[in-house]
C-alpha cells in the first residue's frame, strides 16, 4: 500500500479520535455515536497498521487496488451511519408531530372552558 495512503489513514484516525473526544467532553454525543466513531477510528488504524491484510481481503473480493477497497469500505460504513441517522430523525419527527398534536388538543380544550 502506498505510504501516502497509510499516512492519510493514520491522520484521519487521529483527527476523528480528537474530534470525538472533544465532543464527549462537551457532552454533545450519545454513547452509540461515540462507539460508532471510535470503532471507525480503530478500523482506520488497523487498516493502516496491517496493510497486508487489506491486500489479502481486496484480492479475495476482487478489487483492482487495495485503496479502492479501503474507499468502498469507508463509504459503506458512512452510508450505514447515514441510514441510522435517518431512522433516528424519522423517529424524532414522529414524536414531534405527536407532541404538537397533543399540545394543540390540550390548548384547544383550555380555550373552550
Amino acid at each position: 500500500m502506498n505510504r501516502g495512503l497509510i499516512i492519510t489513514l493514520i491522520l484521519a484516525c487521529i483527527v476523528t479520535a480528537i474530534f470525538v473526544i472533544r465532543k464527549i467532553k462537551k457532552s454533545q454525543f450519545k454513547i452509540g455515536d461515540t462507539l460508532y466513531w471510535l470503532f471507525f477510528c480503530l478500523f482506520l488504524l488497523v487498516m493502516s497498521i496491517f496493510p497486508t491484510a487489506i491486500y489479502w481481503v481486496s484480492n479475495i473480493i476482487g478489487f483492482e487496488s487495495p485503496s479502492n477497497f479501503i474507499f468502498v469500505t469507508i463509504i459503506f460504513l458512512l452510508l450505514v451511519k447515514i441510514f441510522l441517522l435517518d431512522a433516528r430523525v424519522a423517529k424524532v419527527e414522529d414524536k414531534l408531530i405527536k407532541l404538537v398534536q397533543k399540545y394543540a388538543i390540550d390548548n384547544e380544550s383550555k380555550e373552550t372552558k
